[in-house]
């Protein structure tokens, strides 16, 4: 068989001359949403600081495996014409030409419009599409269909993947497969209810054509490969979401608590509380009521794991040094970096220059001091004193970007975050958690010269915690009785459009 006979099932259909035009007015939208389906904005590089950076691909090479692949384009997705099918197992590759998105196969070349779907040839013969030019080390694969638009100076990839295999993506992503398996069922459930409230709510997403996005920013989606007891998890649960006053809960979950997680209203002042989403105890008989600064320092210095059930996690306490020079070079960068992306959150109670103000300078800095926490420990507001003013910065998300144990903000050698086991984290991409006290060091004049961070936990605080999950596990909780620990009040339902 020539290249031309195995590498065309169906030719072209569309004109050569059908040039990949501007991005249209209205973007287009792939596929609108399903209980069966979620649409996933994939990234090219996650933690990019910028939305082009981690979502737009210069150019696109992957390797269709299994049956063979439809190839579709046109301007929107309601009138989408076949261009050519193709045999699997060769490579695929989308470049963009003077702005037009053109495929090349085997030799051959294709101009195409500015959205292109990738799909199964027979629904019978699924495809599974091993990305080729991502910086991840190793190659991810998606199944289900993948949807390109041309966005002019990059292409955005969606895909369009049924929700099982969604989840069974997921949950290795986000849980370690060694977990529990009640652990794991729970995290199964938090995750099916997070992903079919945001499919069913406006996200920012949406605009894209997307239901969310393929990383912290969501929830983590094939970033670890599948693996028998996450498959096993999603399949014991399948179809099981938690509801509360018969909607889908907010089932937000992180890493770590420091003993105890916080209700969202405490540690995102901008969002309403809700009656399931409080702060619980994960600590026994050991009680968390934080009150004073003194009892927070106390408090985040133990080291004994005792009658905590999270003392597994390495993040469960840690501690960070930094001098005063250090934090100058950090917080003169950090910090108007926050007043321009969250002005809401970044005050100036003294001082001539808000931080996003041409020609700020911080000075010399005097004090940081936390003005609000929550009673299980979170800061939830800080205050920087320099010689040039002060400056508040409110909410979690805000705080931890504020304070990167990370060289490339510092200016200086490795910044060393000691974790109370295993090895010392370098150059950590943000703070673990707002969960900390503050020592201070000072000279014989008073001035400041070294700040130490006892802290706890990883990430935000509000809802499940993993390792609380896997020490409730191993306390003899069913997954369900995990489930109403950390969402008391809500009900295990199944998942209705």
């Amino acid at each position: 068989m020539t290249k031309m006979q195995w590498a065309l099932v169906l030719v072209f259909t569309l004109g050569v001359g059908l040039l990949a035009t501007s991005r249209p007015q209205n973007p287009p939208q792939p596929a609108q949403p399903s209980q069966q389906h979620i649409r996933v904005l994939l990234s090219y590089r996650q933690g990019a600081g910028t939305f082009e950076g981690q979502y737009l691909f210069p150019e696109l090479s992957l390797l269709p495996q299994g049956g063979s692949v439809q190839l579709l384009s046109g301007e929107q997705s309601e009138n989408l014409r076949p261009v050519v099918s193709l045999f699997a197992g060769k490579p695929l590759a989308f470049k963009l030409q003077n702005g037009s998105l053109v495929a090349s196969f085997e030799g051959l070349t294709f101009a195409l419009d500015s959205l292109v779907l990738l799909k199964p040839a027979d629904p019978a013969q699924p495809v599974r599409y091993r990305l080729l030019n991502t910086p991840r080390q190793s190659p991810p694969e998606y199944p289900g269909e993948l949807w390109l638009e041309n966005r002019g100076n990059g292409l955005l990839l969606i895909n369009r993947v049924d929700f099982q295999d969604y989840l069974k993506r997921v949950l290795p992503s986000e849980m370690p497969a060694s977990f529990h398996p009640e652990a794991l069922k729970a995290q199964a459930v938090a995750a099916r209810t997070y992903a079919f409230a945001r499919q069913q709510a406006k996200t920012f997403w949406k605009q894209l054509g997307a239901d969310v996005d393929d990383s912290v920013n969501e929830q983590v989606y094939n970033h670890t490969r599948t693996h028998p007891a996450t498959d096993a998890a999603v399949e014991a649960t399948q179809n099981q979401i938690l509801t509360f006053a018969g909607a889908p809960i907010q089932s937000f979950f992180f890493s770590t608590s420091p003993g105890a997680t916080a209700s969202i209203e405490e540690v995102w002042m901008d969002r309403p509380a809700a009656p399931y989403l409080k702060a619980r105890a994960l600590s026994n008989p050991i009680s968390v009521s934080i009150r004073s600064e003194a009892e927070a320092l106390a408090f985040f210095q133990i080291r004994n794991p005792q009658g905590f059930y999270e003392a597994e996690s390495p993040f469960w306490r840690w501690k960070l040094s930094l001098s005063r020079e250090e934090l100058e070079a950090l917080l003169s960068r950090t910090l108007p970096q926050r007043a321009q992306s969250a002005p809401a959150f970044v005050q100036t109670p003294e001082g001539p220059l808000s931080p996003d103000t041409p020609g700020f300078l911080l000075g010399t800095l005097q004090q940081l001091r936390v003005i609000t926490r929550t009673s299980s420990g979170y800061v939830s507001e800080l205050e920087i004193q320099s010689s040039t003013g002060r400056y508040r910065v409110r909410r979690e998300s805000n705080i931890r970007s504020l304070l990167r144990p990370d060289k490339a903000f510092t200016g200086g050698g490795d910044v060393v975050l000691e974790l109370w086991r295993g090895e010392p984290r370098l150059n950590f991409p943000s703070l673990p958690s707002t969960a900390f006290a503050l020592q201070e060091e000072r000279d014989a004049l008073g001035n400041l010269k070294r700040l130490t961070f006892w802290g706890g936990g990883f990430g935000h605080g509000v809802g499940m915690s993993q390792y609380g999950a896997l020490g409730l596990a191993r306390q003899g909780y069913r997954y369900r009785e995990i489930l109403e620990h950390f969402y008391p009040g809500t009900l295990l339902s199944p998942a209705r459009p």
